[in-house]
């Protein structure tokens, strides 16, 4: 294979879009694979709607992500990776096709083609362009740009030619030209449209691969026909199936978020997310699910790319993150502190060695799967208890009474528990305070349910907690012991 280059080129008029990302990690991943180039550059003709606001989001999600590529506008200092500093370039093209006659001046107003789409409509006819310009002389159409007068450019389309090309993931595509129409590719002489863009810049950059969105499909044939207008050689192409919500409609943010961004703020990490992007729409004939970086590169190829839609499960991207983070956790507790303290809130991040502790504990293990999570897990055992109702405590289900708590139950915890000397954090001491409270089963005469539920929902709080030794390890004897009385109280 000749020396592979690829390109992300997003438009900045948005915020960096959770398929924008798929893209560039497919790019990225199969230019490393093939130990060749990607380049990322800015399509930023769109006057009205560019911001640069937006350019710095997209550059700063890809170059947080690691994606950004080799060459491109992410690196300092760079020039010619935007559309904008290029019209020089673009109009040298566009005279080009002017002046070889495979492209033409088209005076027709809106409300001449407007009335033109309708007849068509009227007889059942494809709506297109009826060549009404093509054969004014090119004296004749000077003079009349020249005047003043308005005009776009249109590609001059070959008649009844087939254009075919191999989608790297589709296979074979053809479409002949009778299907297309004498197409815009500038609204000026300097003002060309996305169509004649691209084509001179993935020339210009050297672009073997464009590897691109489903959407872009019915662009490809078009682009074709510039490239061959030009003289350029035609790149390689593959679509990519399009990220749907559970509904399978496209992606959109009326039902997902699509900002990188809004993910990263919610507590994903940058590799989880990479990750799970990288299997919508992709997969290993292992079925292997979490991998690294290196072992994306190592095993990312086109044909193993999938036809059909992909679709954005919220509960595997959770579980992948949920992954990452029991990994960053083993391996290495003080960096996954830093990188989760911004996202401790209401809780002393003082006590660096006690959160620690609680974060590497087994029976804290899965219990968050974002980061932003992790508040919701720590805040029993750094808050004051909330208030519950007695029925947590004295539930049904286990016909627990008040009266059992009040005289047998939690009376026999306290006497447990103040018995056992330990250090806050003190997770060795975790067998004895459970050999301990489990005692009290078989001595009292009743059922674990009765005796453990209750001593776990007086130490949390809560409905859903860590185990009661967990909790009391964590908690410390003296707000153990405090919290076992407010459970008395609730019971009286």
């Amino acid at each position: 294979m000749t020396n592979v280059r690829v390109r992300i080129p997003p438009s900045p008029t948005g915020l960096l879009h959770i398929g924008t990302v798929r893209t560039a990690l497919y790019n990225f991943l199969f230019a490393k694979h093939e130990g060749g180039t990607m380049v990322f550059r800015m399509e930023d003709t769109d006057k009205e709607r560019s911001k640069k606001e937006y350019e710095e989001d997209i550059i700063n999600g890809l170059v947080k992500l690691g994606i950004a590529g080799d060459e491109g506008v992410h690196i300092p200092g760079s020039k010619g990776f935007r559309q904008s500093e290029r019209i020089e370039v673009y109009t040298k093209n566009l005279q080009k096709l002017l002046d070889e006659n495979k492209a033409y001046y088209c005076f027709c107003t809106k409300e001449r083609l407007d009335n033109m789409r309708e007849k068509q409509r009227e007889a059942k006819l494809p709506p297109r362009y009826d060549g009404c310009c093509k054969n004014l002389s090119t004296d004749e159409a000077k003079k009349r740009v020249e005047a003043g007068e308005k005009a776009v450019i249109r590609l001059r389309i070959p008649e009844n030619e087939d254009i075919s090309f191999k989608d790297l993931v589709r296979g074979e595509t053809c479409i002949n030209c009778k299907e297309l129409d004498d197409f815009v590719i500038a609204r000026a002489i300097d003002n060309p449209l996305y169509h004649l863009t691209v084509v001179v810049d993935d020339h210009d950059m050297g672009i073997t691969h464009v590897i691109r969105g489903e959407d872009h499909i019915s662009n490809t044939p078009k682009q074709i026909l510039i490239f061959r207008a030009l003289g350029y050689e035609v790149p390689h192409f593959a679509h990519l199936p399009l990220i749907l919500n559970e509904d399978k409609s496209k992606l959109s943010k009326r039902k997902n978020k699509v900002s990188v961004d809004d993910y990263l703020a919610e507590g994903y990490l940058p590799e989880a997310l990479l990750n799970f992007l990288a299997l919508l729409g992709w997969n290993t004939p292992d079925e292997q699910e979490i991998f690294s970086m290196d072992e994306l590169i190592e095993k990312f190829t086109l044909d193993r790319v999938h036809k059909g839609g992909a679709i954005f499960d919220i509960k595997k991207l959770d579980w992948v993150n949920g992954e990452y983070i029991k990994r960053a956790i083993a391996e290495n507790i003080d960096e996954f502190f830093e990188t989760v303290k911004p996202f401790i809130k209401n809780i002393p991040t003082d006590d660096e060695s006690l959160i620690k502790n609680i974060l590497k504990d087994p029976d804290f293990e899965g219990r968050f799967s974002k980061l932003s999570e992790v508040s919701e897990v720590l805040e029993p055992l750094f808050s004051p208890i909330p208030d519950y109702p007695t029925s947590l405590l004295a539930l049904d289900k286990f016909q627990i009474t008040p009266a059992m708590l009040k005289d047998k139950v939690l009376p026999k915890a306290k006497e447990v528990l103040s018995g056992i000397d330990w250090e806050r954090g003190e997770s060795s001491k975790s067998k004895v305070i459970s050999d301990g409270l489990v005692a009290i089963v078989g001595e009292l005469g009743l059922k674990n349910g009765q005796v453990l539920w209750p001593i776990r929902v007086a130490l949390s709080g809560l409905e859903k907690s860590p185990n009661f030794a967990t909790l009391a390890v964590y908690l410390g004897k003296e707000e153990c012991l405090k919290r076992l009385d407010i459970a008395l109280e609730k019971c009286k």
